[in-house]
């Protein structure tokens, strides 16, 4: 049985979007403006579940939609073929770096990110922050996410370590040594012979 609507819901449903948009910013209304916020969204999702539709229908076709040049193609194909959630480009869209990060996910747990769950991210020292992934940085997302999974604390833990490793690598510059008996030098793992070397030289004051 399908419900009558009073004359206020008939108004809305009519309205233009400049009306909706005049209407909107005169609104306090908070729970109702989160409220009209979560059906726009939920059009989205149903826009990208009709676009995942007409995507493997095309390519069943044998047309190559990569080659409509179409922004986002590659998150819209992968919510075609059903390995992406649609919430997640909505969710995301905003964060790049997150985006594809997540994208890679299993759908398990694409839906916990949906679904407003924090993540941990481990800190030096053994203590850890709980956070939202649409508020990760840059650097804690590259340490959350492993290419097609979350990483355990302990691998987010030697992910750090294997950083300050490669810091320090660049902070040392390797040292210097000379190898008389085999007449170079020797500079971190590479050896160089003088002839090597007074090439390298003579090159360089050629420029």
């Amino acid at each position: 049985m399908v419900e009558s609507m009073n004359g206020q819901e008939v108004a809305v449903m009519n309205e233009s979007v400049a009306d909706a948009i005049a209407r909107i910013e005169l609104e306090n209304d908070v729970p109702a403006l989160l409220a009209e916020m979560r059906e726009c969204l939920a059009i989205t999702v149903a826009t990208l579940a009709k676009l995942g539709a007409i995507i493997r229908r095309l390519e069943s076709l044998d047309v190559d939609v990569l080659e409509l040049k179409i922004p986002n193609m590659d998150y819209f194909r992968r919510i075609a073929h059903g390995v992406m959630l649609p919430e997640v480009f909505v969710s995301l869209s905003g964060c790049p770096m997150v985006l594809r990060r997540v994208s890679r996910l299993p759908l398990v747990d694409q839906q916990r990110v949906v679904d407003g769950e924090r993540v941990k991210v481990m800190l030096r020292g053994g203590d850890c922050l709980m956070v939202a992934v649409q508020d990760l940085t840059a650097k804690q997302a590259r340490q959350v996410f492993a290419i097609d999974h979350f990483r355990s604390e302990s691998q987010q833990v030697a992910w750090l370590v294997e950083q300050d490793q490669q810091v320090k690598k660049a902070v040392d510059p390797p040292e210097v040594l000379l190898d008389r008996k085999r007449n170079g030098i020797v500079c971190g793992d590479v050896f160089l012979s003088a002839a090597e070397l007074a090439g390298y030289l003579g090159d360089l004051a050629k420029r």
